[in-house]
């Protein structure tokens, strides 16, 4: 409070310069004389000068009150930016959210998630981090990430759970697709297939050259899990951390792979693969750090996943 009742003594201060009375500056801040005079007193005592002298003309400054008027002006303008600032975040008319997340949320999640948020908010920046989930869970700790979204590996017991210090605000089902271009034999295998209302063995792609993710990441443990459930060996010619770069090295007919069907919304050139007893889903998890509060357009954001996705 002693901290606001300085800028009330400045603004006090600087209003009975710019008027050049006390009068003038009394109607303009809409206070008594008294009032007044005591708020120049006080400002005096603080500083242990004289800052004004009054004349038959009104008042003008001493020495010490030329200098020390300068550095009020700046005060007072430094502080109604500060206001101005904190007003325009509150109301979401400027800020800041810097996200998190790996190759599906950065490519087949976030972006209608944005999209969908700047229609109402188009002053809001964005900086958006693709990274695996432990190195997102990090910058969520560290704060230079504010919403992250997580991959939750199912392999990992309770005891040793990566989430600590997490808050967990919303759960996005995802489903793995195996994908081919459409020139693949194993496209016109599945078409036939079909018609006969059957699909395709876990046999049929067993030893298919395969584009996937890198080892140690949590998509890449649950597709090696659900392949050794059903016997299927895969034979990895190349591994990516970008899933647009694995659909067009799917395109080329490199080989097939294992991708969000986030990431599938507007691919035209790509076919799904459908395997018998083949189902491959986790969750994906809305986070935030439990130690920071996330500013109004951080939070803002998350309602805007939640209503999408949930």
């Amino acid at each position: 409070m002693q901290e606001l009742q300085d800028i009330y003594r400045l603004q006090a201060f600087v209003t009975v310069v710019q008027e050049g009375s006390l009068s003038s500056a009394v109607n303009k801040l809409h206070i008594t004389q008294p009032a007044l005079s005591a708020r120049l007193k006080l400002l005096e005592e603080s500083l242990g000068c004289a800052l004004l002298k009054r004349t038959a003309r009104g008042v003008r400054l001493t020495t010490m009150g030329k200098l020390v008027y300068g550095i009020a002006v700046d005060i007072l303008k430094r502080m109604n930016q500060l206001q101005t600032t904190v007003r325009n975040h509150l109301e979401l008319r400027e800020g800041f959210v810097h996200l998190g997340g790996g190759a599906t949320a950065v490519a087949g999640v976030f972006p209608d998630a944005i999209s969908e948020f700047r229609k109402k908010y188009p002053q809001i920046q964005f900086t958006l981090h693709e990274k695996d989930s432990a190195t997102v869970i990090e910058a969520l700790h560290d704060g230079s990430v504010d919403v992250g979204l997580i991959t939750r590996n199912p392999f990992i017991s309770s005891s040793e759970d990566p989430l600590m210090g997490l808050k967990i605000h919303g759960e996005i089902l995802d489903t793995l697709e195996i994908i081919a271009a459409p020139d693949n034999p194993l496209v016109q295998m599945s078409s036939s297939l079909e018609k006969q209302g059957k699909t395709l063995l876990p046999i049929h792609i067993n030893r298919q050259p395969m584009i996937l993710f890198e080892s140690g990441s949590a998509i890449h443990d649950i597709i090696e899990m659900e392949f050794r459930k059903l016997g299927i060996k895969y034979r990895t010619v190349m591994t990516l951390r970008s899933t647009q770069s694995m659909i067009k090295m799917v395109e080329k007919n490199i080989g097939l792979s294992v991708v969000s069907s986030h990431s599938l919304k507007n691919e035209k050139n790509i076919s799904v693969l459908k395997v018998q007893g083949l189902k491959m889903e986790r969750s994906i998890l809305i986070c935030s750090s439990q130690e920071r509060e996330l500013a109004p357009a951080a939070a803002e954001f998350i309602q805007v996943l939640q209503k999408i996705y949930q």
